[in-house]
């Protein structure tokens, strides 16, 4: 158990427009199939806080793989052994984040921007086991009692509010519920509810034994909402966990807006097999060169949508089925759907993988062109 403050210095900082937390029980934060899962959904997502729960992995280890994701801010409550573990990682160009206190069980830290009053953050994994899940209630207890700024709290609760967010669970399990959502309601928090699949948490490979409940969840007090009346939560696809992701947005989850994107040459083309012959053919030696070049841009475009990008198209497909997939086990489909599931998650191993080198490969050539 630990008190911690930390006062941190930076230049140019700016509260992000739309500001987006990625919230994860990873379950075991120590395989490269993990790694390559999350970093796709950075680069889907773009969040600037990143909270990585019950890692199951600590000291040099962890801090290799903290160095390989790429958030130049960090903290860590290291798990003891192979059991728990809280990681926040942050952009520290774009967010600055001081830390009030660190336990076992939870981490608060204030998130500032310039110009703007700060709020206060708790990334939470609380225990499996009830007596430990009584202590994180009474402390967080005492701080929502003397709290008087914004205050989000995000992350695996171990705990459902009714169940209707289960689909098991008897007499027992419904004095729990209670129990959980009374302390929700005496700290006068609120739910921020969810976009997405209705259920954070699987467990289990046949129908007899598979077990459903929504266990990560994100609540806030009246002052947060108030500030970010527009602040939304979605639950991503559940891949390399049991646990889903859950992504927070003070803005919500209104389209983005993309614009045509003007023609730009990607040296990493140059690795695919089929490159110089596209260019061999698609090249006009006869004819005016500004007209050859307006061409061949063409040809490229039309190329890599759909030769090249065939491995991000399969990732959106795969991302798409495996969703879909799980909403509809959510509803009682049928068996086949589970070991559909499994083959499908395997694919979007190799996929991912596939991908990881792609970007490695390009991040290399754009350091040989430019330089350090």
């Amino acid at each position: 158990m630990r008190f911690m403050s930390i006062s941190m210095t930076m230049n140019n900082i700016m509260e992000p427009q739309d500001f987006r937390i990625l919230v994860w029980n990873t379950q075991g934060a120590g395989s490269g199939e993990f790694e390559n899962a999350l970093k796709e959904h950075v680069r889907m997502q773009q969040p600037h806080i990143v909270v990585l729960l019950e890692t199951h992995i600590s000291g040099i280890r962890a801090e290799d793989v903290c160095k390989r994701i790429g958030f130049g801010g960090q903290y860590r409550v290291d798990a003891r052994g192979f059991q728990g573990g809280i990681w926040v990682l942050w952009l520290d160009h774009q967010v600055h984040l001081n830390l009030i206190e660190a336990y076992e069980q939870f981490v608060t830290v204030e998130v500032k921007g310039e110009g703007n009053r700060s709020w206060l953050f708790t990334a939470v994994y609380a225990s499996p086991h009830s007596s430990k899940r009584d202590e994180l209630w009474g402390l967080l207890e005492m701080r929502a009692s003397a709290m008087n700024c914004p205050w989000l709290l995000a992350g695996d609760f171990n705990e459902t509010r009714s169940l209707e967010e289960r689909d098991h669970g008897g007499s027992d399990m419904a004095r729990r519920c209670a129990k959980f959502n009374s302390w929700i309601e005496n700290n006068a928090l609120l739910d921020i509810g969810f976009t997405g699949p209705k259920f954070t948490w699987v467990r289990g490979r046949t129908p007899s034994t598979r077990k459903s409940a929504r266990l990560d969840r994100s609540l806030c007090n009246i002052a947060w909402r108030r500030k970010f009346q527009e602040g939304g939560v979605k639950h991503l696809v559940r891949h390399q966990s049991d646990h889903a992701p859950i992504l927070i947005s003070t803005q919500g989850f209104t389209p983005r807006v993309t614009e045509q994107k003007p023609f730009r040459f990607q040296a990493a083309w140059m690795l695919h097999s089929e490159f110089d012959t596209l260019i061999s053919q698609s090249w006009r030696t006869k004819t005016p060169i500004h007209i050859a070049l307006d061409v061949l841009a063409g040809q490229l475009s039309t190329w890599n949508k759909e030769i090249f990008g065939n491995l991000f198209r399969n990732k959106r497909k795969l991302w798409g089925r495996i969703e879909g997939i799980q909403r509809r086990l959510e509803e009682g489909g049928p068996r086949y759907l589970m070991k559909l599931e499994r083959k499908l998650r395997c694919q979007l191993d190799v996929v991912l993988h596939q991908i990881e080198l792609f970007w490695f490969q390009k991040s290399r050539m754009d350091y040989i062109r430019d330089g350090d």
